[in-house]
């Protein structure tokens, strides 16, 4: 069992896909939010399997890790506490440029002014372009959903690309939590959004995820900053399929299509970069 455990592609992959799948089928009849706490759950057993119990030193990598898992409570708790739309899409980009800033700062105090100014101005702009992007398509959970899906998958193996395992497997175990629960919701879930997830904070998780990975990639490993671009183009490009049917799961595979396509296409070009070093 402890070999098992310990195989990245277990850690990363079959284990946050089962146990999201299952926690949805667990919780869609007891909870409005029951995507967001069965990703968070399969999040949290594959971090666990990938970086352990130790939170200490608390590194980028580990703040990143507390930091998703806390977006989830915060998307759960703004939902609840704050129901005007226009002031949840004030909060959660001022809560996400702090969560940057958090993460990078260490790096950021050592770059120098032009090099911090850089960072923050590409990286505060590729969070925000992201929480527009899924704002756009949050009415709709089919898009909402694929569109994180394919684009956590596209970051997670260009940062693989890239020379970081750790954080490829911790991107890649989001993915496949994230793929887990939106299977279990296109087969058993409720036509009106069993996730309930509102267009402004639905993709809030995904957005901070794949913003702070993707940079992370960029800061602490080989991956180019802009192969960044194409997979920041992935919420918009679902939502620019058009609903063809009235089946769920067709409808799911559709639109799901450029997403996967550009997620394939930006890793096969690290790939071929070979991991070549980032421009900050």
């Amino acid at each position: 069992m402890d070999d098992f455990l310990s195989r990245p592609e277990f850690q990363s992959a079959v284990i946050p896909f089962i146990v999201g799948l299952l926690f949805y089928f667990g919780l869609r009849k007891l909870s409005a939010y029951a995507w967001g706490w069965a990703v968070f759950s399969a999040f949290l057993v594959s971090a666990i399997l990938i970086n352990g119990f130790t939170l200490t030193p608390l590194t980028g990598t580990r703040k990143i890790i507390l930091l998703i898992l806390a977006s989830f409570i915060v998307v759960a708790l703004v939902r609840h506490l704050i129901t005007n739309s226009n002031l949840q899409r004030m909060l959660l980009p001022v809560i996400g440029v702090a969560a940057l800033i958090w993460v990078f700062w260490k790096i950021l105090i050592r770059m120098g002014f032009l090099g911090t100014a850089t960072f923050l101005a590409g990286g505060v702009g590729l969070l925000l372009w992201l929480l527009w992007a899924f704002d756009r398509i949050g009415n709709d959970d089919v898009r909402l959903h694929g569109a994180g899906f394919s684009l956590l998958l596209g970051t997670g193996l260009a940062v693989t690309a890239g020379a970081s395992a750790l954080l490829g497997q911790l991107t890649l175990s989001l993915a496949a939590a994230s793929g887990g629960v939106f299977l279990a919701w296109v087969l058993v879930g409720k036509a009106s959004g069993s996730s309930s997830s509102s267009a402004v904070t639905g993709g809030f998780t995904y957005a901070l995820a794949a913003a702070l990975l993707g940079l992370a990639g960029v800061m602490l490993a080989r991956l180019p900053w802009y192969t960044l671009i194409p997979l920041a183009a992935i919420p918009s490009a679902t939502g620019l399929v058009p609903k063809i049917t009235d089946s769920r799961f067709i409808n799911a595979l559709v639109t799901n299509i450029p997403g996967l396509i550009i997620a394939l296409a930006t890793y096969f070009w690290v790939w071929r970069l070979g991991g070549a070093s980032a421009g900050y």
